[in-house]
């Protein structure tokens, strides 16, 4: 080994951030890589950028939908409880994507494996260009509503206005626009609010909406609802792989944590609350009609409704757009080996996004988003697990291994677990009885703790080989700090932290980047190479590291 380990070429090495790298992460914010630190975001920044998401109307609309199907004070209840369970959660997501810089793609890799966790970014990218669809059309319909045309029109300009806003990365544009926005967005919602109340009068927060007749347990109920909303933890993590490890602690108060979920949920609960009871919309109007209230919002302020609409949902599309592209970009390069450019799949996202518009989704968009809440909870579930497993193991958090050479194709550990969530998910929503409120009050909550459970107790007896796969001369451990250094990537001669760079078998064991180790040869020969090496020819692999805590 030592023989065959001086006769390696010798690493490119670089302490500076190659500057085609850096124009290329202005657009692309490292999607297939690593963040470095060197391109982390200062915390006011990351704040706007990701607190776009805290204005979107399916709030609004999502809790008095809730306030009329089970009560005000049972709602409320409900999403207190929400508020607790995401800033928790959130917390733990925040930590460990500022510590490892990876996207919820590269992370899952951990947990899946490199080929099981390409269906994670599928439906990643799926339930954002839903979301994408379901808010474009709350201004299409407002800006139809007071300027008149044709509605497929309106689809069309809203959609594809929204793709320059994300060709731009997070760190070159979408903090300073939404940055910009927030006060706008403020301002006007109050102005909203007050001139509905002078002019329609105050009728409290439904104080007459009751939980519907069959409701068990309406409260829990309530909480159970907002679970499918559980896609914003993976939102959560591909933004917090942009904050600086200093900032750890704030970002899990203010940007991802309790006080972005007080206003996001809570204060929005009770603005749509307010509103809905204000303009006396009834469950039958607004029950799968995200429209019905920006629609009398425009009818009674005109011009300052439909602004007050356009930003916020512009705000809101723009994350939604963003993610969908870069989720995209993840999934084709790796299951089809197909790298293009993240602006390519922006454009891709809305074209999908528009056709759906067209084949009337709003018929089935929220079956489709319940169905795919169910994979995504149990995700959360397996990901509260693995960390949990990590934290048990103390490993460290930075030294995570998602590169392609160093994870093996499946994690048994992360497959069973996932797949026996989301099954027992969909099996107990498809079969449960019309009369039945057992997936309403528990399903989702076991989808949960199924997914946690099994991949905690496979764990226990797992291999070290269902996480890493053993191989000899690791650049990793070639460099005295993986995060400082920088290697050039024989492919794309490009240079990119030492973190995600691995040893190429197919080219003389010449360095590689994460993103050109995608491909099938390289698994394969990486494969090849690690069956052949026994443990104890080589030194232990990052992933068995003490931890850097």
């Amino acid at each position: 080994m030592a023989a065959a380990a001086d006769r390696l070429p010798a690493l490119d090495i670089s302490y500076e951030d190659d500057p085609r790298v850096l124009k290329e992460a202005a657009v692309e914010d490292y999607s297939l890589h690593v963040v470095p630190h060197t391109w982390r975001l200062g915390k006011f920044r990351l704040t706007m950028a990701w607190w776009a998401l805290a204005t979107a109307f399916f709030y609004m609309y999502f809790s008095a939908f809730i306030a009329l199907a089970y009560g005000t004070r049972n709602a409320i209840i409900g999403i207190v409880l929400s508020v607790i369970a995401y800033a928790l959660i959130n917390t733990v997501i925040s930590k460990v994507a500022a510590e490892n810089g990876l996207t919820v793609a590269l992370f899952s890799r951990s947990m899946f494996g490199f080929v099981g966790a390409a269906l994670v970014t599928l439906i990643f990218a799926a339930t954002c260009i839903y979301y994408l669809v379901f808010e474009g059309s709350v201004v299409a319909v407002a800006a139809k509503e007071y300027i008149g045309g044709p509605l497929k029109l309106w689809y069309a300009i809203i959609i594809f206005t929204t793709a320059p806003l994300v060709w731009r990365g997070v760190r070159k544009w979408l903090d300073r626009f939404n940055g910009a926005l927030l006060p706008i967005y403020a301002a006007m919602l109050i102005a909203v609010v007050v001139w509905a109340l002078v002019d329609k009068g105050y009728h409290g927060f439904l104080p007459d909406a009751k939980a519907l007749p069959g409701t068990d347990v309406p409260w829990l109920q309530a909480f159970t609802a907002y679970m499918g909303l559980y896609i914003l933890m993976m939102f959560a993590m591909d933004f917090a792989r942009l904050g600086k490890r200093e900032d750890q602690r704030y970002h899990a108060a203010i940007t991802f944590g309790w006080l972005f979920y007080t206003v996001a949920l809570l204060l929005n609960a009770l603005v749509g609350i307010l509103l809905v009871s204000t303009f006396g919309i009834s469950f039958a109007q607004l029950a799968g009609q995200e429209s019905a209230l920006p629609v009398d919002i425009v009818n009674l302020t005109g011009l300052l409704g439909l602004l007050l609409i356009f930003v916020t949902q512009t705000r809101i599309n723009t994350a939604n757009l963003y993610l969908a592209s870069t989720n995209l970009q993840s999934f084709f390069s790796r299951a089809f080996r197909l790298t293009l450019p993240r602006t390519l799949w922006v454009l891709v996202a809305c074209g999908i996004g528009y056709i759906l518009m067209l084949t009337n989704i709003f018929s089935y968009v929220l079956d489709a988003l319940n169905y795919q809440g169910i994979a995504i909870v149990a995700w959360v579930g397996v990901a509260m697990a693995h960390v949990l497993y990590i934290r048990r193991r103390r490993l460290a958090l930075d030294r995570m291994e998602f590169r392609p050479g160093h994870v093996p194709a499946f994690n048994p550990a992360g497959i069973l677990a996932w797949v026996a969530a989301t099954a027992f998910g969909l099996v107990v929503k498809i079969t449960d009885d019309v009369g039945s409120q057992f997936w309403e009050v528990a399903g989702l909550i076991i989808t949960f703790g199924i997914g946690f459970g099994v991949y905690t107790l496979a764990t226990m007896v797992a291999r070290e080989n269902w996480f890493v796969m053993w191989r000899p001369y690791d650049p990793v451990k070639e460099v005295d700090d993986p995060w400082a250094a920088r290697i050039r990537c024989h492919r794309c001669d490009k240079y990119y932290a030492a973190q995600e760079m691995d040893r190429d078998p197919t080219a003389g064991h010449q360095a590689i980047c994460a993103a050109c180790a995608s491909g099938a040869g390289y698994q394969a020969a990486a494969s090849r190479e690690s069956a052949h090496h026994k443990v104890s020819d080589m030194a232990m692999p990052a992933h068995v590291g003490p931890s850097a805590d």
